[in-house]
């Protein structure tokens, strides 16, 4: 009985002790990392509720206690404790030590490609990364990550040095800290959150919809919506292709095989012939840092049912359901497939009605692979016109990163609530088309987060969308990317906040304009100015009143720094930098100095008008039209324009309506 008594307790203990919480740091919290310098400096876990826990940095101390859900916070004074490099010490009932964690300025960097788009690509980054070294600044990257629910574990890098590991990180984030670290001479840490094609909604807290004006609250829903009711769609589209492939007996055969060698001919992947079967094939000659690691096939924004191949074996297959629900579709190919030496990579594909295209990129360990493909069609149904016709359709589901709440949900709110001295913010294109709700999402978005991380005037600088797209010869009514940013400079009402003018910097060819050397510095500059009083100049002039007398206009700007500067025209404006083209720029108004502004008349049309500085305003011409009612600089979603402070900061776009 004895020996029955003390086996009980044995097992006891062991099982008390398995459900002990260890003290766990949040996963934003890694070796390297940097923390924010300040008197209240948030250190967060978890732990057993009712544990106490000891937070150490340098020779400060803090202390805490897990609440009921096993969730602690503790509050650190790290205003006196050096830059380091420190140990990170948290001990409860067992202890934790991080090592060569620095305290500075952390900045946090987020939005879509623009803010996503890596040093590596960037218009110098390479040597950039091949020449500076700089310990003092981090970063970490934040995995992409959508989530239906407020998520509690945070997925990422851990926090690395720059450089040179970390070329793949946000430039326009690099080129900030950069410049932040210089100037201040203290460890900078950048905080990558930020996807590719990401909508503001997305970055949204899931209480948002209750606050947005009705119409931006009905767009709001109709996206969920869509995604709660997508599964039902999914599957009487899949009956309804089902019974479609019956009626016309075009269902897929039994494979005979990879074509003989000689049956591939070159291909234009953007018409595939359809009606049937057909085969893709690369031959690659890979290094063995190709091999290195695993590689991928994506098939961007298209995709077509089927198997995909490597060097004979089966690596992945795409069903009807996988192609219809996503817009891009991504196959990895584990390195146990590849080789030195030549490769065949191979897509066995099945489309029963129509022609179609698909954008495949392909990828190895050393990066991106451009090959030649080539085709083959395994067979062909008999054409039949009412059969293609009638082929059953589906709209693809709502993705993740245009989905309302999923990014704040997955890739923010599990950061909470750690200490930032500021955020930075590099988003708008996938929102271009809903410019007349981006105050109102903009204003819920920087309140939202100045409350996720417990600071109430969280300093929050964003850039203005850059120009882009094909010039004009003529005024437009309206322009997508012009309303965007005129959003974007109304919301510039919300303390704390600016804006970085990029009307100068983009490519018309590229939504990716290569320099972001220079967002970065123009972020800096009011970051500098307004957080670290650091005084200089840090916004290009802005207009602030326009008179029509006897068929002039006279604008008055502030932010003038030294006096305004008609910069001159380049020859040629850069199409796509990435492929050294560039197109001849043709003058709009020749008759001024300045190039960009537009009047309208009372009929209702826009003509280009010449324009001049005197002293500090700018004078311009409405004699080409009939009862001036409207002003416009800049207001092209690629404008040629031309008007600066004397340090050679841009103008701001505006459009007003003349007294």
């Amino acid at each position: 009985m004895k020996k029955l008594s003390a086996l009980f307790v044995i097992v006891a203990l062991l099982v008390s002790s398995g459900l002990r919480a260890d003290v766990k740091l949040g996963e934003i919290f890694t070796d390297h990392a940097v923390l924010q310098r300040g008197a209240a400096t948030a250190v967060f876990g978890t732990a057993d509720a009712g544990e106490a826990v000891t937070v150490r940095v340098g020779a400060a101390a803090a202390d805490a206690v897990a609440d009921a859900d096993g969730r602690w916070l503790a509050r650190i004074n790290l205003n006196d404790v050096g830059p380091g490099p420190h140990s990170l010490t948290v001990k409860g009932k067992n202890e934790i030590v991080l090592q060569d964690i620095l305290v500075g300025q952390v900045w946090l960097c987020s939005g879509q490609s623009n803010m996503q788009f890596g040093l590596v690509s960037a218009l110098g980054g390479r040597d950039e990364i091949k020449n500076v070294t700089n310990d003092h600044l981090r970063t970490f990257n934040v995995s992409c990550v959508g989530a239906p629910q407020p998520a509690t574990v945070l997925k990422g890098s851990g926090w690395q040095q720059t450089i040179p590991a970390n070329g793949s990180r946000t430039a326009v984030g690099y080129y900030f800290a950069r410049e932040l670290q210089r100037e201040l001479n203290e460890p900078v840490g950048y905080i990558n959150s930020s996807w590719g094609g990401s909508s503001i909604e997305s970055w949204l807290e899931p209480a948002t919809a209750t606050r947005l004006s009705a119409d931006a609250r009905a767009d709001w829903e109709k996206i969920l919506d869509n995604l709660a009711q997508y599964p039902t769609r999914l599957e009487q589209f899949q009956q309804d292709v089902a019974a479609w492939e019956k009626q016309y007996d075009r269902a897929d055969r039994e494979s005979t095989g990879m074509p003989a060698d000689d049956a591939w001919k070159a291909v234009n992947l953007n018409k595939l012939p359809g009606n049937g079967a057909g085969w893709l094939r690369a031959v690659l000659d890979l290094s063995e840092k190709d091999v290195a690691g695993s590689g991928s096939l994506n098939m961007r924004y298209s995709g077509v049912p089927g198997k995909l191949y490597c060097n004979g074996q089966l690596v992945r297959e795409h069903s009807l359901a996988t192609i219809a629900t996503n817009v891009s579709t991504w196959a990895g190919i584990d390195k146990k497939y590849l080789q030195p030496g030549k490769n065949v990579i191979a897509y066995r594909y099945f489309r029963p009605a129509g022609d179609f295209r698909l954008l495949l990129e392909l990828r190895t360990a050393g990066g991106t692979v451009k090959p030649t493909w080539e085709h083959c069609m395994e067979y062909t149904f008999a054409a039949n016109a009412e059969a293609e016709k009638s082929y059953p359709k589906i709209s693809t589901r709502p993705e993740p990163n245009k989905t309302p709440t999923f990014l704040y949900n997955g890739m923010i709110a599990p950061m909470k609530p750690y200490s930032l001295a500021g955020v930075i913010w590099y988003q708008g294109e996938t929102n271009a088309g809903k410019a007349r709700w981006y105050l109102e999402h903009t204003e819920q978005l920087v309140s939202q987060w100045r409350d996720h991380f417990k600071h109430a005037e969280l300093p929050f600088y964003w850039c203005q969308l850059a120009n882009y797209m094909a010039k004009v010869d003529k005024p437009s009514a309206s322009c997508a990317w012009a309303d965007l940013r005129g959003a974007q400079t109304a919301a510039q009402r919300i303390p704390h906040t600016g804006q970085a003018v990029l009307i100068d910097v983009g490519e018309s060819g590229d939504i990716h304009p290569l320099d972001k050397e220079t967002p970065g510095k123009r972020l800096v500059a009011m970051a500098l100015n307004d957080v670290y009083g650091k005084a200089r100049p840090s916004r290009g002039p802005q207009a602030s009143g326009a008179v029509l007398v006897d068929g002039k206009i006279a604008v008055s700007f502030e932010n003038l720094e030294g006096g305004l500067v008609a910069k001159e025209l380049p020859a040629q404006y850069p199409v796509a930098l990435v492929d050294k083209r560039f197109a001849e720029l043709k003058r709009n108004a020749p008759g001024g100095t300045l190039e960009g502004f537009a009047v309208q008349g009372g009929d209702d049309q826009w003509q280009w008008a010449d324009a001049v500085i005197a002293g500090d305003k700018v004078i311009v011409d409405a004699s080409k039209v009939d009862a001036p009612k409207a002003l416009a600089y800049g207001w092209e979603n690629n404008p040629t324009c031309n008007l600066y402070n004397q340090e050679g900061f841009p103008a701001v776009p505006f459009k007003v309506t003349l007294p």
